[in-house]
């Protein structure tokens, strides 16, 4: 077979890959994925989704009737040794900055489908199936990774970049001499995805059962799936629960097994590790390949999905638009710390509701009881998840790194739409009104122009819709008052805000705007820089 240049390589058609190949693909740019399995698995694994990882689902383009099949987090109770209430999380309530509910429940294989759905609408991303990807190599100039199909001769395949996400066990990692850091946490688990087919008691919430004599989650799924975690004890042997009558044995402390239909069973060890290295020269790693945590926080996917929101816009301003490739290295550097975070509140988590020693869950049940009753505990779950600390942001800016929000505005026809459905993932700058072009120079405004950058208002009830008043220039009615209420909230008359939402700094006035807007587009375009090496 002919050799066939592509601008990027994705190995690993899972969520995040499929994800990374629609968020470049868009982009026009020529995609190759690379996936050894011939179909969807068709059992769930992920079930957890946020909001964030929502925004990049529309990025990405994935129908509405996926969106239709999402359920709201129910919240989560924590109940303790005496069947008591030793912590919650409750669910947020409307409204919801992001547009969307901040934790929802999903069926991975219905996630699956939808972005093969929208991988195909694309002729640019070739998707290969059945095709292992068994050799990799680089140059100063590019990567060569020479693919297995399932009955034909091998061949190779190039291109300019090439990101590894597939998966824990990760090819491409161990390929090119990537090291997983061992964050200290190991345990052995039971996974049972079933439906609920019949009448049986069970809570309305999420459930942690935090029983020393057998730790156990219990989740609320979409519709009547439900799923139930529970804890292997140190002198268990893994194997013996391969045996479904042994794993529905332990089930029927949670549930009447007769009411269920066993969907998928399966003995999973729960850990927490990440990669020391995420680039080497021209090839990268994303999701589960980067870094791997236990689900108590239902991050590891939404984890995934932020990776390569990341990684795409800084490939699209190298590829694109002459970026210097330096800052292809503030990837690691953004999303390390912050997975490491997520790690971190996920692993305290999944102590509190695994352990074992009688005396020490007495004593957790006592101190957390004491911190609910006083209203000191901490019970909305995504103020567990951070925000950027670090890369490209305006370091001396109290909002940058937080979440842009996503207002409802009017499109074209006077129908509301969300606003990251009508706005493409670029640099944006965001104003009230009209007032965005009056508080920048022309010359500053053709800067922006340059890098992709747009220029967006958003006006009361009212003002123009959707319009493009120019080139890079857009115009919305505002359907209600989150973005007004937010920038009122902070003082600010703009937002300079990155292609992942990211809040790059806040503009109280003109002369602010204009510094802020030097300093980002000093920082990615400062020079054409040749490839750095991995740090």
């Amino acid at each position: 077979m002919q050799k066939r240049k592509y601008d990027v390589i994705v190995v690993g058609l899972g969520p995040v890959g499929a994800a990374l190949a629609l968020l470049l693909g868009r982009e026009g740019f020529e995609v190759a994925v690379f996936e050894q399995g011939e179909a969807i698995y068709d059992k769930p694994r992920a079930i957890v989704l946020d909001h964030e990882a929502l925004r990049t689902l529309q990025f990405c383009g994935v129908a509405p009737s996926f969106f239709e099949t999402l359920s709201p987090h129910t919240g989560t109770d924590f109940i303790g040794l005496r069947g008591q209430l030793i912590k919650l999380f409750d669910p947020q309530k409307p409204p919801f900055p992001l547009g969307w509910p901040p934790t929802v429940m999903f069926v991975q294989p219905q996630l699956e489908h939808a972005l093969r759905e929208s991988l195909s609408e694309h002729p640019n991303i070739d998707v290969r199936l059945g095709s292992r990807v068994c050799a990799v190599a680089q140059s100063e100039t590019g990567v060569q990774a020479t693919i297995e199909p399932t009955c034909d001769t091998a061949y190779d395949v190039t291109a300019d970049w090439l990101i590894g996400c597939d998966g824990a066990n990760s090819l491409i990692r161990r390929s090119v001499g990537m090291t997983l850091d061992d964050l200290e946490f190991d345990e052995w688990w039971i996974v049972v995805d079933a439906w609920l087919t019949g009448r049986t008691e069970l809570p309305k919430k999420t459930t942690q059962y935090c029983w020393p004599s057998r730790p156990a989650t219990f989740v609320v799924g979409p519709k009547n799936l439900r799923r139930w975690e529970i804890k292997l004890l140190p002198h268990e042997d893994p194997a013996v629960f391969l045996d479904e009558r042994k794993v529905v044995e332990v089930l029927a402390k949670y549930v009447d097994p007769r009411a269920l239909e066993i969907w998928r069973r399966a003995v999973y060890r729960f850990h927490a590790v990440a990669a020391s290295t995420w680039q080497h020269n021209r090839i990268f790693i994303a999701g589960d390949a980067a870094h791997q945590m236990p689900p108590f926080l239902g991050q590891g996917l939404c984890a995934g999905l932020r990776d390569v929101a990341n990684l795409a816009w800084k490939l699209v301003q190298v590829i694109k638009y002459g970026a210097a490739a330096d800052l292809l290295c503030t990837y690691q550097a953004e999303r390390r710390p912050h997975v490491e975070t997520v790690i971190h509140h996920a692993k305290e988590f999944g102590l509190i509701i695994g352990e074992l020693d009688m005396r020490r869950a007495i004593l957790r049940d006592e101190e957390l009881g004491r911190l609910l009753q006083s209203g000191a505990m901490n019970t909305v779950r995504q103020r567990f998840i951070p925000d950027l600390t670090t890369g490209i942001i305006a370091k001396s800016d109290p909002l940058a790194g937080t979440l842009f929000v996503q207002p409802d505005v009017l499109d074209t026809d006077g129908n509301i739409a969300r606003f990251d459905n009508l706005v493409p993932p670029r640099f944006l700058i965001v104003a009230a009104d009209e007032g965005v072009h009056s508080l920048l120079e022309e010359e500053d405004a053709e800067a922006w122009f340059e890098v992709g950058g747009i220029l967006v208002s958003v006006g009361s009830p009212g003002r123009s819709r959707n319009q493009r008043v120019h080139r890079g220039t857009l115009a919305f009615e505002e359907a209600g008052e989150r973005f007004r209420d937010w920038l009122d909230s902070i003082g600010a008359r703009a937002a300079v805000v990155r292609p992942d939402r990211y809040v790059y700094g806040i503009a109280r006035d003109a002369d602010e705007l204009r510094r802020l807007v030097h300093d980002l587009l000093k920082s990615i375009c400062d020079s054409r820089a040749p490839l750095v090496a991995s740090r």
